[in-house]
């Protein structure tokens, strides 16, 4: 979104990445069904409560809307793919006008395959001049969603390793 200055909203994008689970239908299915995974759901759930717009990121497709169709896939990402995937999520970010991105994740200690999903959305918004929040969360069994454990604001010298 462009104000009437020519400068952006102030609009933060609630994302998490994408799953292995996927529904199997071979039919193309919105993204939000289509992945199985409490984590997005739950993610989904406190965007829809803040009023922010969701998406997930995929290794193969970039960001998705929560009701965008796609097919039936099975891709990682990769860390050698990185660079390719930055001009889709650039792109989305700049035609929906976000101003910053609060990134839901596991720990990476926890999953090592997350590493290449950081980096992607670190170098994208980095390159797209958009803030970004990284919140560690956990279940929250209690509600059904999840809770922020802390949160960090990505620094031009932050690094995953």
């Amino acid at each position: 979104m462009k104000t009437a200055g020519g400068g952006r909203t102030t609009r933060t994008l609630y994302c998490t990445y994408c799953s292995a689970g996927k529904q199997k239908t071979r039919a193309p299915m919105s993204a939000l069904r289509r992945y199985v995974s409490p984590r997005i759901r739950a993610v989904h759930r406190m965007s829809r409560g803040a009023g922010a717009p969701f998406a997930i990121l995929s290794g193969k497709f970039g960001l998705l809307g929560p009701y965008e169709k796609i097919p039936c896939y099975d891709h990682l990402l990769k860390a050698g793919e990185v660079a390719a995937l930055l001009p889709r999520v650039t792109g989305y970010l700049d035609r929906k006008g976000i101003r910053a991105v609060r990134f839901f994740h596991e720990p990476l200690s926890s999953n090592r395959r997350l590493k290449p999903y950081l980096d992607a959305i670190t170098r994208s918004c980095r390159l797209a001049g958009v803030r970004l929040i990284l919140s560690e969360y956990a279940p929250d069994h209690a509600g059904g969603g999840a809770r922020p454990l802390y949160e960090k604001r990505e620094t031009r010298d932050a690094k995953w390793h």
